[in-house]
């Protein structure tokens, strides 16, 4: 009897640790993305401004200073921007980083990654929702998933890049996939031509690193400068000039 007891004992411990578990993950993930957007929002609030925020860490994560903000008020994404991808883990990563170090908003082609979640509002999780102007596309070559866009028809939602210096507003285009290693989201388009975005993030596929990328492109229909901008003389072309190609391997993923 005492043996029963003591293996009843022992399976109900092991139940409880198991849902346990089972329920830390997605709670770990609403945490992660409700933490990142609160201090996105808190960083837009301040470069409307002209000003920097402090942003507060934990003791497991390393502090990563940001100047720049992403903002999709359609889909409700709003995060940080960060030049180093060890900020994926509470923000969006400007792509081109590692080989143009002073990349930003209103360059000729502005690229952002961000990590997806199978929970709705964590990180670039929503970005399925955004429409664009196009819908989805096809792209030769790579896989085609028009089910991963659920933006639906008509006019393309509207992306906002903030800086200490300006706005930069974004409309969505078109949404497409693009196999992992496809540079062609990262080059300048051509000279004379809008400006452009390109955001993109791993579709949901169960595995941890999928063969390809899910992308919304835009183009640039206008920058508002802050006060210190406009001191500045913030340049506010929406056209494309002396373009160039970058490569940096294979795109970031989950």
């Amino acid at each position: 009897m005492h043996k029963r007891r003591w293996l009843v004992g022992f399976l109900l411990l092991f139940l409880v640790v198991g849902i346990g578990l089972i329920a830390w993950q997605p709670l770990h993930e609403v945490n992660k993305g409700r933490r990142a957007s609160t201090e996105g929002k808190q960083l837009i609030k301040a470069l409307k401004k002209g000003q920097s925020v402090e942003i507060k860490t934990t003791p497991q994560r390393t502090h990563i200073r940001a100047d720049t903000a992403l903002s999709i008020p359609s889909v409700g994404i709003d995060l940080a921007v960060y030049k180093t991808t060890a900020g994926l883990a509470y923000g969006a990563y400007a792509e081109l980083s590692g080989v143009k170090a002073d990349t930003a908003p209103g360059d000729n082609n502005y690229v952002l990654a961000g990590h997806s979640s199978y929970l709705h509002g964590v990180l670039f999780a929503n970005l399925f929702q955004l429409t664009t102007s196009r819908g989805y596309e096809r792209r030769a070559g790579a896989a085609y998933r028009p089910s991963d866009y659920q933006g639906g028809k008509g006019a393309g939602g509207l992306i906002q890049v903030y800086t200490k210096l300006g706005t930069y507003t974004y409309q969505a285009d078109v949404a497409y996939t693009v196999n992992g290693d496809d540079a062609s989201i990262l080059s300048d388009p051509q000279a004379g031509s809008a400006k452009q975005i390109h955001l993109f993030t791993c579709p949901r596929t169960g595995h941890k690193h999928p063969p390809f990328r899910y992308v919304v492109q835009g183009h640039l229909i206008k920058v508002t400068p802050t006060k210190l901008g406009l001191q500045k003389h913030l340049d506010t072309s929406l056209t494309a000039s002396d373009p160039t190609a970058y490569r940096v391997g294979t795109l970031t993923s989950d």
